[in-house]
């Protein structure tokens, strides 16, 4: 005889929720939204100034920006949507809105990296054909300049922001605009050869392009790849599923671990659990034994963690 029951602990999924509206996370959102504003305000002049002013690097480089803007925008709207609470449109909460704008930003910036490599592939066989580069214009050089001072600038800020709030995101965000500063040293070093050193130099803008085209790309793919296996319901990693089986195995009630299925969904961890108990147990004491699991994998991975059992003897 196997008796089955489910329950599933509403309270627990809504415990787990971090409060919107603490003084956390409105420090964490007003720090995101003045780096938007400067994003943005850079990504704009660097388009415009790579475009109208021959530099191929510029323009990369821009779109190196909306990759900030972006990753910005996701943090401000879509992280905000993924922490609501279930209800009854999405029972299983929003964690995959997340996850989607990822995939999309991630792929979009795949796309815009091949292009950007493509477009500086066709300069650089030019330059080798023998034809005469454009001459970036002195004003993409200042551009170039104001962006790593502006991005100096914003890393500071973040960090000290970042520090002070103890938030893990920012400062991740933080080293994310050091890094655009490095990207655009490497735009600074193509534009000036470029623009300073006459026509046998240009050749440096779209090789530095290309390089952007490497800091586009290598981000944006790992930020697809487990985006994508997410949206697909890939099993959570083999290391994690090992230590819930352990935690379940823990329990001494617990004569066997028939099955474990596990996902994730934004910031949540769902695990479906089969198990072999004493067939004489009451349903009370079943419950018990799933409430002391429950309490043991929110102590040991995260308060986002929802589990449904199933019981057999």
């Amino acid at each position: 005889m196997s008796h089955h029951h489910h329950h599933h602990h509403a309270d627990s999924l809504l415990r787990s929720i971090p409060d919107e509206g603490s003084s956390q996370a409105s420090a964490i959102r007003r720090v995101v939204r003045i780096g938007c504003i400067i994003n943005f305000i850079l990504m704009g002049l660097k388009l415009g100034a790579g475009y109208f002013g021959h530099s191929e690097a510029l323009f990369a480089d821009g779109f190196h920006s909306l990759n900030d803007v972006a990753a910005d925008i996701i943090m401000l709207i879509f992280v905000g949507i993924s922490y609501r609470k279930p209800d009854r449109r999405f029972n299983y909460g929003y964690g995959k809105f997340e996850t989607f704008s990822s995939f999309l930003m991630s792929s979009l910036l795949l796309v815009i990296s091949v292009l950007i490599a493509i477009e500086a592939g066709e300069s650089i066989l030019a330059y080798f054909k023998g034809e005469e580069l454009d001459q970036p214009d002195f004003w993409t050089f200042v551009v170039v300049l104001f962006a790593i001072f502006c991005k100096e600038g914003l890393y500071r800020f973040y960090s000290a922001v970042g520090r002070r709030v103890e938030s893990k995101a920012l400062v991740a965000n933080a080293w994310h605009h050091r890094s655009d500063a490095l990207a655009s040293v490497a735009t600074l070093i193509g534009v000036s050869c470029a623009h300073f050193f006459g026509p046998a130099f240009r050749i440096f803008d779209p090789i530095a392009s290309l390089v952007i085209a490497g800091f586009i790309f290598i981000p944006a793919l790992r930020l697809f790849i487990p985006s994508f296996a997410e949206l697909m319901e890939h099993s959570l990693p083999e290391d994690v599923v090992e230590k819930a089986r352990g935690l379940i195995a823990a329990s001494p009630e617990v004569k066997e671990v028939v099955a474990i299925r596990s996902r994730r969904n934004g910031h949540f961890l769902y695990f479906d659990i089969a198990i072999k108990v004493d067939p004489n147990l009451s349903l009370s004491q079943c419950q018990k034994i799933s409430k002391v699991i429950e309490d043991a994998f929110h102590r040991d991975f995260c308060a986002h963690v929802t589990l449904s059992f199933r019981f057999f003897s």
